[in-house]
This record gives structure tokens, sequence and C-alpha cells, in this order.
């Protein structure tokens, strides 16, 4: 009776206590303008597989509880808005040894993103985070698949609950912005980039 007590106390606890909370960490795009864009005239691919898209994340809520959310499927639209805020066209990849889209395409060099993230927050009695950070790592490789340009960027965003109580995801999707707009930035004011055009 003693161990059976204690295994339904422990399953309660697990209830009330460690849940992974789904978010959506998607940033508004409509905030990823090309004001004080320099354009650069070529097509680029960029590689998320799909077990990227497929892969969740599980990372510190509030509360003792915790938040679960895909990072490349969910910044796919942002990364998307970027290169076709400063590239010709952005076409997505499988792999970077996909010579026959590179070549239909007229693909000239290739985005290869890596994502980390983590949160973190202050409450005690509520889930969401109020602290979030994301480390977008992104090199770019020519059609021999040498790397040519490479950087790290970061992005941090904080919430109070009176901010998230009708968003409750706001830092995480402040945080994401940040990067993006950052990783857009970082684009245009690369030369290696530029020295890529036709």
């Amino acid at each position: 009776m003693h161990l059976l007590r204690t295994t339904f106390i422990l399953t309660l606890a697990g209830l009330f206590f460690g849940c992974a909370h789904p978010i959506v960490i998607t940033p508004d795009v409509s905030r990823l303008d090309r004001n004080d864009v320099q354009p650069i005239a070529c097509n680029v691919g960029y590689v998320i597989t799909d077990t990227d898209r497929e892969t969740s994340v599980t990372t510190p809520g509030g509360g003792g509880d915790k938040i679960r959310y895909f990072p490349y499927k969910e910044m796919e639209p942002a990364l998307f808005k970027v290169l076709s805020n400063i590239f010709q066209r952005a076409y997505p990849m499988k792999s970077q040894t996909d010579a026959s889209l590179v070549k239909t395409n007229g693909i000239r060099f290739i985005f290869v993103p890596k994502i980390n993230t983590d949160s973190s927050s202050t409450g005690v009695f509520t889930w969401p985070p109020t602290d979030f950070t994301i480390d977008l790592s992104c090199k770019a490789v020519d059609q021999d698949g040498k790397v040519f340009w490479e950087k790290t960027f970061t992005g941090k965003g904080h919430a109070e609950f009176a901010e998230f109580k009708t968003d409750l995801p706001l830092a995480a999707k402040r945080a994401t912005l940040q990067v993006m707009q950052e990783f857009q930035k970082g684009l245009n004011a690369a030369p290696e980039l530029r020295t890529q055009e036709p």
C-alpha cells in the first residue's frame, strides 16, 4: 500500500509540476522589412532537413514547468523572409547535395543554419518564460561545398507577466525577431556574399 500511495503521489506531482507546455516561437515576419537592404542579385538555397523540422526542444519555463517547441520549423518562415529580402530568390533544400535543384534554379550558394535555444523564468506561479535566448549559427557554402562565410547571431527576449498574459510565448518571439533582424544586418554587411553575385 505504501508503494502504491507513493507512486500515486508522484504521478499527481508530475501532472502539476514539470509539464512541458507547447508554444510557438515564430516571430512577426512582417517586422522583417527590406528597409536599408542592398539586394544581392543571385539565387540562394537554405538547408533544413526533415529531421530538423520535426525536432522538438524542451527548455525551462516558470513554476518548475517546461516549454516545448520546434525551433527549425517555427523559425523557417523568418529565415525565408530574411533571405528573400536580401537575395533575388531563396529556395528550401533538404540537403546540400541536391545538384538538380541547384542547377534548375541557378542557386549560387547555400546557407546551412544551426539553432540553439534556452529559456528561464523568474515566475513561480506562471509557466511561460520571462527570458528566452536563441543562437543562430549560419554558414554559406559554394557549389563545391566550401565554406566562405560563417557567423553566429544572438537574440534575447524578455517579457513580464503583464505583457505575456495575452501572448504566452512573447519572450521567445522577441528573441527570435531580434536574432533574425541581426541576421539580416549581418548578411547585408557581408562583402563575401556580394562577391558571389554573377
